[in-house]
């Protein structure tokens, strides 16, 4: 819609036997056309602080700032507008998992020039965006998108021809497109706009099978460390 560009989710979805039941995230909670009664939702709910993410590809749809586009920008800030509006505190991330599919053509998460992309789509975003946003988030559990995306294969872009070596390739660039889009922030906009920037990290839990028993006791600690 309005301009967006394909993300690796959108032709995950399409691929047949990826998705139970073969479904698609087309439509799904249809958020872009329903600002007023997501908003309502959450007013009702008494929410004070609404998290929701950012689509590369609706902003940048090939990936890179060659073309802006400007009817997803409008998009974000309707929401953001309609958030402040209703004294809801948006907290935004920029990168959940949809990498524009135009940047995937070239290697994805495995070409070390995607930490330059993601420092240049983080700046377009902040220099649109920020005035209104005083929490970022640079990237949704880079842990997931490494193993999962180029190990596992379960996830967009699913590839998992080369677990020994690609999940760590993607995750090394992943935290330097992390640390490149924090720079940004700290050094250009921290000053004018007062916010602050991290980024979520997944935490999963083992118990020991029989917490009676030493070595089962140590192998859920190695899983949790």
């Amino acid at each position: 819609a309005d301009g967006k560009g394909l993300s690796i989710w959108d032709k995950f979805a399409h691929t047949p036997e990826k998705i139970t039941d073969d479904d698609n995230g087309d439509i799904a909670c249809n958020s872009y056309y329903k600002i007023d009664e997501d908003i309502n939702s959450l007013k009702t709910l008494r929410v004070k602080n609404y998290r929701f993410s950012l689509s590369w590809p609706r902003i940048m749809p090939d990936g890179t700032n060659r073309k802006i586009n400007e009817a997803g920008l409008n998009y974000y800030h309707r929401l953001l507008d309609a958030l402040l509006a209703a004294n809801i505190t948006p907290q935004v991330t920029l990168y959940h998992w949809d990498l524009p599919q135009a940047l995937q053509d070239v290697g994805g998460w495995e070409n070390e020039t995607i930490v330059d992309r993601f420092r240049d789509y983080a700046d377009v975003v902040f220099n649109n965006l920020g005035s209104k946003v005083k929490f970022w988030i640079t990237i949704n559990e880079p842990y997931i998108v490494a193993l999962h995306g180029y190990g596992h294969g379960i996830f967009a872009p699913g590839l998992n021809d080369n677990p020994g070596i690609a999940p760590y390739v993607a995750g090394h660039n992943l935290i330097k497109a992390h640390a490149e889009a924090w720079h940004v922030y700290n050094d250009k906009y921290r000053a004018s706009q007062g916010g602050i920037i991290g980024i979520t990290i997944n935490s999963d839990w083992a118990e020991p099978r029989n917490p009676y028993k030493q070595e089962d006791v140590d192998a859920a600690e190695r899983v949790v460390q």
